[in-house]
């Protein structure tokens, strides 16, 4: 092979092994063993060619068939250990008599053996769950386990059963008719959920394929509605390749789901699955309900599970039972009536979440947005409504890639953009007019907007329409601008730019932000009196740290990153590391902290051994800093430091590869977006109050004039600026924490306990929705 050129010798570290394998006539079979290659390969989900494109491919490529392997002009065939003919598939025979002549099994090898081999056939055999919870129960075991293996009467009943049936029960599964409609019934218990697809022909019913499985333990707590529209949810899902583009009727006994095609079900859960099946949802002619009494086969599907099969097997820990079988069906004709198709109008439930909900157009008609490109190149997609508020949604529609690199906003730029923009040269030839404009000034060629902002006045670019686009993307979108909200944005924007209904612009591009969507959560306040914390009087004075994770491992080899935020300004560090030990902690705090900035007073942290340890002790007292622990199991004490953690990671998940091992990458630059914008309690940037100047955003055009002063009167001029913004920094923070007291205690009790009380305890892991609530007294 190596003299034809088949093959050649490789060195590389992704060598696979070559196996000889001797064929049934004698011959031999090259192979390779692709297994560990395989497992680290990416799947490239792409379509199968068909029949005859694959035929004609083989042909062009000379391939050649053997006559020994063929089967022509015959009436059945047996494939894949199935018999397949003309009217129906059925088990093959032979596969049949090797599973009926094994021998009872004596160890754990040998069940799973047969287990495996049975489970094949499992959509022939009725009840299949039901006959195999005896086995499961005694095969559900690790490799270290084994020895526990025993075979009891009910495994041996259960043996037999299942060889009883293969020899008598009429297995079969007929073709489908593509002229006739199919029907998808479904029904949910609190054990499982099951599905029969079927088509009614003037011949009778003919049964296409069974399909039903149990619920997990998360499962099982779901509302009614939930499991219900989970049956229809998995039953499409498994079946869609079978139903192809085929039209089909949903029948359920669960008559609240019966439009849910067609109008928004207020169930995050439920709007979930169906955004997931939007591209099938064309195809459903209709929910018809069917009352539980005349759904019997499918009810009988989803309840029909023995206490053994829900509570012996763990289906957090094996893989989850399926069961599809056939029921009979003599008596079919007389249960279910024949469909009347009937045209229902374009389901309308999933329309406007893959695209942008808000277009910018409907502030500046010459802007092309983003949801206006997404919306031509998908014409025919449809999902619910989406906002940049804290609901999250499981989207699956492609998202823009991120733009990573520096736009071009010069003057140049915008001075060539302005000349075609028809609105600013109108403003400008009334101003050349000798008409009186006292808010705009035209400098080398190009219009500004002077706003009056403390006490000064300050010039802004009118920004061409062609430019906003740009704009946004490039103050939103960018990782150096960190995909935050409409306040943040607005701030790096206004002191900048300017063009008509500018905060109406920034607030409808976000609230249309696919990813601000995906990946904003939402907060809910503990409950309790709220203590505010009194600020302190200087920056970087009181910090507070913690640490994040552990995270996929980055491609630096990082797992963890420290946070350390200052009490006053909200200035944040975060540094990663490939652990979180004592050592690592104390090194950080000394390089990023202390030889940089200075030891602070106070440092707030939890109380993990990272934190509370004999090295961290020591470098307080050498540095004469106060370690200050939070009450165990109550984060909201260094709850500055806690909510960063929760912005940086909604933050960062919007910037990852499908790995997820290139968050270290956007982690600098999403700090440096939190800390040149304005905090919302200081209403002052963390960079302007720690550093005493206002930080330049990267695409900010660069100035035109400059003013040197001399460093007597430039510090005096910054210790002026600083103390003002620390003391308006304050100002504003106690009244924010005045402000969030009120909202926070409002309507909340604070009860007074008195040692020995009786108390109730809630019960908040495990419980089931129909148990109680409370546990005790105690």
């Amino acid at each position: 092979m190596t003299q034809t050129n088949q093959i050649r010798p490789s060195h590389s570290s992704w060598s696979s092994p070559v196996i000889i394998h001797k064929k049934k006539d004698g011959g031999i079979r090259f192979l390779v063993d692709y297994r560990k290659l395989n497992s680290v390969t990416k799947k490239d989900c792409f379509p199968q060619p068909t029949t005859e494109e694959l035929l004609h491919r083989l042909a062009k490529a000379n391939f050649q068939v053997n006559p020994d392997k063929c089967s022509i002009a015959v009436q059945e065939i047996d494939f894949l250990s199935h018999t397949i003919n003309e009217q129906c598939i059925k088990p093959n025979g032979d596969k049949i008599k090797a599973i009926v002549d094994l021998p009872t099994p004596k160890t754990l090898k040998e069940a799973n053996e047969f287990l495996g081999k049975i489970n094949w056939y499992r959509k022939f055999i009725p009840n299949f769950a039901r006959i195999a919870a005896p086995l499961h129960k005694v095969t559900n075991k690790t490799k270290h386990h084994r020895h526990d293996f025993k075979w009891g009467p009910d495994q041996q009943q259960s043996f037999e059963e299942f060889k009883r049936l293969l020899t008598t029960y009429p297995l079969f599964l007929e073709y489908p008719d593509l002229s006739t409609p199919f029907v998808l019934t479904t029904d949910a218990s609190n054990i499982g959920i099951g599905g029969i697809l079927r088509q009614d022909t003037p011949n009778g019913t003919k049964i296409n394929y069974f399909k039903s499985r149990l619920l997990n333990d998360t499962e099982r707590k779901y509302d009614t509605i939930e499991q219900e529209a989970l049956a229809m949810f998995w039953c499409i899902s498994e079946l869609c390749s079978y139903i192809g583009d085929s039209d089909f009727i949903i029948e359920t006994d669960h008559k609240p789901l019966e439009n849910f095609h067609k109008k928004q079900i207020n169930n995050t859960r439920v709007m979930n699955w169906l955004f997931k099946l939007q591209d099938m949802l064309p195809q459903i002619i209709a929910v018809k309900h069917r009352p539980g009494a005349h759904n019997a086969a499918a009810d009988y599907i989803s309840r029909h599970f023995p206490p053994s099969a829900s509570t012996n097997i763990n289906p957090s820990t094996t893989a989850v039972i399926y069961d599809d079988w056939p029921i009979g069906t003599e008596h079919w004709d007389d249960q279910v009536p024949k469909p009347q198709r009937t045209q229902c109008p374009q389901p309308s439930i999933l329309e406007h979440t893959c695209t942008r909900t808000a277009s910018i157009n409907a502030e500046i008609n010459a802007v092309t947005t983003r949801a206006q490109s997404k919306l031509h190149a998908q014409p025919h997609s449809s999902s619910p409504n989406t906002s940049s508020t804290s609901t999250t949604s499981q989207s699956t529609c492609l998202s823009p890639p991120v733009t990573t690199t520096l736009h071009d906003f010069s003057l140049s730029r915008i001075r060539s953009e302005q000349a075609q923009d028809v609105i600013i040269q109108k403003i400008i030839q009334q101003i050349r007019n000798n008409r009186r404009y006292e808010s705009f000034i035209i400098q080398h060629g190009i219009l500004y907007k002077l706003v009056r902002r403390d006490d000064t006045t300050i010039k802004l670019v009118y920004a061409p329409s062609k430019l906003i686009p740009e704009i946004m993307t490039a103050y939103h979108d960018h990782p150096l601008s960190g995909h935050f909200g409409t306040g943040r944005t607005w701030s790096m924007l206004r002191n900048t730019y300017y063009w008509p209904r500018m905060k109406n612009t920034i607030t409808s591009y976000i609230n249309s932000c696919d990813k601000c969507s995906q990946f904003n959560v939402d907060r809910h306040k503990p409950p309790g009196l709220l203590q505010p914390i009194k600020p302190p009087n200087e920056v970087f004075q009181v910090l507070g740290m913690d640490w994040w994770g552990p995270t996929t491992t980055s491609l630096s080899g990082n797992r963890y990153v420290l946070v350390i935020t200052d009490r006053l300004s909200g200035y944040v560090f975060a540094k990663a590391s490939p652990t979180n030990t004592a050592h690592d902690t104390a090194r950080i705090l000394m390089e990023e902290i202390i030889l940089v900035h200075g030891s602070p007073d106070t440092i707030i942290t939890d109380q993990r051994t990272h934190f509370k340890n004999e090295l961290l002790q020591a470098i307080s007292h050498l540095v004469g800093c106060k370690h200050i622990f939070s009450t165990p199991y109550h984060p909201q004490a260094n709850g500055q430091t806690e909510r960063w953690n929760s912005t940086f990671v909604t933050q960062i998940a919007k910037y990852c590869n499908t790995d997820l091992n290139n968050w270290e990458t956007f982690l600098p630059s999403i700090v440096c977006a939190y800390n040149n914008g304005i905090h919302s309690s200081t209403e002052i940037s963390p960079y302007q109050l720690a550093f005493g100047r206002r930080p330049r955003h990267p695409f900010t055009p660069p100035a035109t004039t400059f003013v040197f002063s001399k460093p007597h009167d430039y510090w005096t001029q910054v210790i002026q600026y600083r103390n003002a913004a620390l003391k308006q920094a304050k100002q504003h923070i106690i009244h924010q924490q005045e402000l969030s007291k009120t909202r926070f205690d409002k309507n909340r009790s604070h009860p007074n306990f008195v040692l020995g009380d009786l108390v109730w305890m809630k019960v908040f892991v495990g419980r089931h929705k129909l148990k109680a609530r409370y546990a005790g007294p105690v």
